[in-house]
């Protein structure tokens, strides 16, 4: 396929921040240009990769066979489905992105995948997705899932993000699992976090940054697992032995 290498993008950037091969120039001099002047943003985006490659097997040994991803990204560099189908091939994975050129993208690197599929789907409203002709066909009617939701909620109001958990909630069997991370408050008080904000919000990025007691708010009826809720990319991690400025949470809930 053809693509516009005039434009940035943003699965392709953070496929280059993971060591990948599915960018360009133009994304490599905008992803350098970030990573130098705020190199938490790519330590961010390793971080939630890493949690992936816990959180899956976590699932796994759960009973989870079916697994459904938002915003996610380039289907590369150890991402969903690559961490899921070493543990086991026959893992089905529904992808989804809001951005139609990572989704297009995305539907060619699996075009050889039969259990993985990738839709375009904005995560505020995740019916797209579930109620798809071709979701319900690859997981086959199967609604005890495990989804994967990072780095969302900062672009979604509170309605929006109670409203989209909520629908999976809905949508969900008992014993399936919602994966979660999300900024904290203190990207509205560092002055590093509020130098990242103003960049995003060049691009019409506006994040909405939360306290700990709002996400636990925010997730009911979902359950907390009892791993609890974590600071930056440490869920499934032992606590860290000094304090750490709390740059996003993260989380494993269950219906």
């Amino acid at each position: 396929m053809q693509f516009d290498l005039t434009k940035p993008n943003t699965g392709r950037i953070i496929d280059y921040w993971m060591g990948g091969k599915h960018n360009f120039e133009i994304d490599r001099q905008l992803a350098d240009k970030v990573a130098g002047q705020f190199p938490i943003v790519p330590e961010i985006a390793r971080d939630a990769r890493a949690m992936i490659k816990r959180a899956v097997p976590w699932m796994y040994a759960r009973g989870i066979r079916h697994i459904l991803d938002f915003g996610a990204s380039l289907p590369t560099c150890e991402n969903t489905h690559l961490v899921a189908q070493v543990v086991d091939p026959n893992i089905k994975v529904v992808y989804s992105d809001i951005d139609p050129v990572t989704v297009a993208y995305g539907q060619e690197l699996l075009q050889n995948n039969p259990n993985v599929i990738y839709l375009q789907c904005n995560a505020n409203d995740p019916r797209p997705v579930l109620d798809s002709p071709q979701t319900l066909e690859l997981l086959g009617g199967e609604r005890r899932v495990g989804i994967i939701f990072l780095s969302l909620a900062h672009s979604m109001s509170d309605v929006q993000v109670r409203q989209s958990w909520q629908t999976l909630y809905d949508w969900v069997a008992p014993d399936s699992y919602l994966f979660i991370n999300a900024s904290s408050e203190r990207w509205d008080i560092d002055p590093d976090l509020v130098a990242v904000a103003k960049m995003y919000a060049s691009s019409n990025i506006i994040g909405r940054n939360r306290r700990r007691e709002e996400y636990e708010k925010l997730v009911s009826p979902w359950k907390i697992t009892e791993e609890g809720i974590a600071i930056n990319g440490g869920w499934g991690l032992p606590p860290p032995a000094e304090s750490m400025r709390a740059v996003n949470y993260s989380m494993m809930v269950f219906k």
